[in-house]
């Protein structure tokens, strides 16, 4: 741990190299099949959502671990990259299994999610012997497949990761530009996400982003893992995506397990992250459920529609007191920029 950790001192000089020039190109996008099939069926997967009255959201998903992928046994060989197992899937036991959905309209305009993609790690990932366990990660993407294939850059010779000193495309300096506080009581804290997230230059996976969480309440072991924790991506100064990851002792087995943890984010601009997620197993139907509330884009009026949003122009056909029809109020983004919250604070 002690050489991860380290990493985290040249975090602020690898942003601070990057955060004026990233940019989003597609001049070296990858095939959108290598973020796996555009199905989530093998997992019974659902969705469903409420809002209520006072504009939350409650957001469920369900799915159930597909016993058909491939578990390699505590402590077997199948996870040494040196001898580079195959699985009975074809695929190679370190290699992850992902797949994705994208979600309703109406699910999309109250959350900001785009779509959702459930990630199963055979053998987990990095950190060594803290997440390295097989284990589910549950992406939750505010931007399309169609813009993270774009999301590419050099890795380095030892894993999936961005290499942070060789990097030369407007694409790979994205996954270096993370946005933080600018001023006040929070300044250098990164915007977005709770207090006390850390950003680490390994931690960067093509057609994924960043990741950052707490470190302080990261499991001391991966033999020590057993409840859910939060995760962030971060891509091009933005929030690409936040993510429950699990492992799964906690989706499978004899006996019902629950999770909930409350969120607050530090220079929060997305008002729709949720403020609260629930991880429900039950054991007896094999279901997982998660559940996710937060401030909803969209409310809903007493009658159970959307209320009507107030006229605006002018339809009288007068004119003002300069003999000119009244200005209409500017709508929409000039800026070009696609994302949430691609400024620093």
């Amino acid at each position: 741990m002690a050489k991860y950790n380290s990493y985290y001192a040249i975090a602020t000089a690898i942003i601070a190299q990057f955060h004026s020039t990233s940019a989003i190109d597609t001049s070296n996008c990858e095939p959108i099949e290598k973020l796996g099939p555009n199905n989530l069926d093998r997992y019974n997967y659902s969705l469903d959502m409420d809002i209520d009255s006072g504009c939350s959201y409650e957001l469920k998903i369900k799915f159930k671990h597909d016993e058909s992928l491939p578990v390699p046994p505590t402590n077997g060989s199948q996870c040494n990259p040196a001898i580079g197992a195959i699985a009975s899937d074809g695929l190679p036991y370190l290699k992850g299994r992902w797949a994705y959905e994208s979600i309703p309209r109406k699910m999309k305009k109250a959350t900001g999610i785009d779509h959702i993609s459930i990630d199963f790690n055979p053998c987990g990932h990095p950190p060594a012997d803290v997440f390295t366990i097989p284990h589910y990660d549950l992406h939750i993407y505010l931007e399309s497949p169609e813009y993270r294939r774009c999301m590419t850059c050099t890795s380095v010779d030892f894993g999936p990761v961005c290499d942070p000193d060789n990097q030369s495309t407007p694409s790979s300096h994205g996954f270096f530009n993370v946005a933080t506080v600018a001023a006040g009581p929070n300044a250098g804290k990164l915007a977005n996400m709770p207090d006390g997230f850390d950003y680490a230059v390994y931690d960067n996976v093509p057609l994924m982003g960043g990741h950052s969480w707490d470190t302080s309440t990261q499991p001391k072991s991966a033999a020590e893992w057993v409840k859910p924790i939060w995760i962030m991506g971060s891509y091009d100064g933005e929030i690409i995506d936040y993510e429950p990851m699990v492992p799964l002792s906690f989706v499978s087995g004899s006996e019902d397990k629950t999770y909930e943890e409350s969120l607050t984010y530090v220079g929060q601009t997305i008002t729709e992250l949720p403020s609260k997620y629930t991880v429900d197993y039950n054991a007896d139907s094999g279901v997982t459920t998660m559940s996710f509330v937060g401030k909803s884009a969209v409310c809903i009026g007493k009658d159970g529609k959307s209320p009507k949003q107030p006229k605006t122009g002018n339809k009288s056909g007068k004119e003002g007191k300069d003999g000119k029809s009244p200005k209409q109020p500017k709508t929409g983004n000039k800026s070009g920029k696609k994302g949430k919250n691609g400024k620093k604070l």
